[in-house]
């Protein structure tokens, strides 16, 4: 079956060359690492004989987020060991940047991009990292990058691993051409006993698996200053007496029973602000058209100026600081949760002790989600009148409030573990 997927993959590649070119000017994204991504101009370089080298992948930002414990924990338990790391995407490269390139004590040694899954760029970029070990976090594998390190005898251990319904129900409508995605992993560390339980009924023996938690618990606790506070506050051009409702990777058909929910608590609650900001920061530019200029002032977050009016609604078009805004909020809502998208992160919010709204849809965080609502942080709701009903509830009673955060960070705190024994784990099967 791989031979007939690279030869499908290939063929698909030579059709799509004369678009290729087109593609590069047109798009940043692809710019930015098209030609990285086949293989050229990666920037790595070969390993010593000595060196073990460990190749860390993570798609996009916000497994490139998650990662960042494990990272650490990694390079404190394998000092000697040389890490390298790759994104997918142009924004999970740039966010990989920021957190591991520091300048007095680098976390990784090398860092790029992930090849396509076509034979020629997957020959070129295993060649020059000649890696002893590849983790991936959470998803992106892909049969032709896993069957030629199964070739290479090079462990590839997928770490925080889930496997939502939507996903599980795909591999079953796949059939035996699921095992194409997932045969050739050595080792699958799953999120939870759930995910362990869906690897099982697509054909992943136990041997092969192991619930280690999840390691996005084993972030850092959000504990900015109040200097820090300050600084980021006056980046939104927030005031001390301001009530700031943070609504974070929002999907579209999400975003306009917020607006509305917004806009009514505020004529109870004047002193509310929203800051608002879609998955895709690009979508930024068309949603502000779509706010009316009154009653509510709506502004980009790229146009704010130092002296600027306060203003009701910023719309959040840069990519990097959601995770650190909630240190500012009064009340977190996170999307992909009120549409099928499987929602995001809720423990962003969590970490600095906030209280959390979300929708229904949290197929991708279940544990996570239901463990916050069973346990008083955070609430679930479905409709624009239920998101007004507990958005004035909880910021009209700051002791509610109160009690909802600490909840929040207790849960976040209490379940923290997962780096170790997955690292523990990784070391019990000699792969480390």
């Amino acid at each position: 079956m791989i031979f007939i997927y690279h030869i499908l993959l290939t063929l698909f590649f030579f059709l799509a060359l004369p678009v290729l070119p087109f593609l590069y000017l047109l798009s940043e994204k692809r710019r930015a690492n098209l030609f990285q991504r086949l293989g050229f101009f990666t920037g790595f370089g070969k390993k010593s004989s000595k060196i073990f080298r460990i190749w860390i992948h993570a798609l996009s930002v916000g497994e490139v987020r998650s990662s960042l414990p494990f990272v650490l924990s990694l390079k404190r338990r394998k000092p000697l060991a040389e890490i390298i790391f790759t994104a997918s995407t142009k924004t999970g490269l740039e966010t990989a940047q920021k957190l591991f390139c520091r300048a007095s004590n680098p976390l990784v040694s090398q860092m790029g991009y992930f090849p396509f899954d076509i034979w020629f760029s997957i020959l070129r970029i295993t060649h020059l990292i000649d890696p002893d070990l590849v983790c991936l976090i959470e998803t992106d594998y892909w049969p032709g990058f896993l069957y030629h390190m199964k070739q290479q005898n090079v462990p590839v251990v997928l770490i925080n691993a889930r496997l939502s319904k939507r996903s599980l129900k795909g591999y079953l409508r796949m059939g035996r051409f699921s095992s194409l995605f997932l045969s050739d992993l050595s080792h699958i560390m799953a999120q939870t006993s759930l995910d362990e339980q869906r690897f099982k009924s697509i054909g992943i023996t136990q041997s092969r698996l192991s619930v280690m938690g999840n390691i996005k618990f084993d972030q850092e606790a959000g504990n900015m200053d109040d200097k820090g506070k300050t600084e980021l506050k006056t980046k939104f051009n927030i005031q001390d007496q301001d009530l700031v409702w943070i609504a974070g990777s929002t999907h579209e058909g999400e975003e306009s029973l917020l607006l509305d929910a917004f806009t009514s608590v505020k004529k109870k609650i004047p002193e509310l602000k929203l800051i608002l900001a879609p998955r895709d920061p690009k979508r930024s530019g068309k949603l502000i058209k779509q706010v009316p200029t009154q009653p509510c002032s709506s502004v980009l977050f790229s146009d704010l100026k130092p002296g600027m009016a306060s203003q009701d609604i910023i719309f959040m078009d840069k990519m990097g600081i959601l995770a650190e805004s909630y240190a500012i909020c009064d009340l977190a809502f996170i999307g992909g949760s009120l549409v099928p998208q499987g929602g995001h992160n809720p423990l962003e919010p969590a970490m600095f002790g906030k209280p959390i709204l979300f929708g229904p849809h949290y197929t991708d965080f279940l544990q996570v989600s239901d463990l916050l609502v069973e346990e008083n942080g955070a609430c679930r709701v479905e409709t624009g009148s239920e998101i007004e009903e507990k958005l004035e509830k909880i910021l009209k009673n700051p002791s509610l409030a109160a009690q909802m955060g600490e909840a929040c960070y207790r849960i976040f705190s209490d379940n923290q573990g997962a780096v170790a024994r997955t690292i523990d784990k990784m070391e019990d099967l000699a792969f480390v």
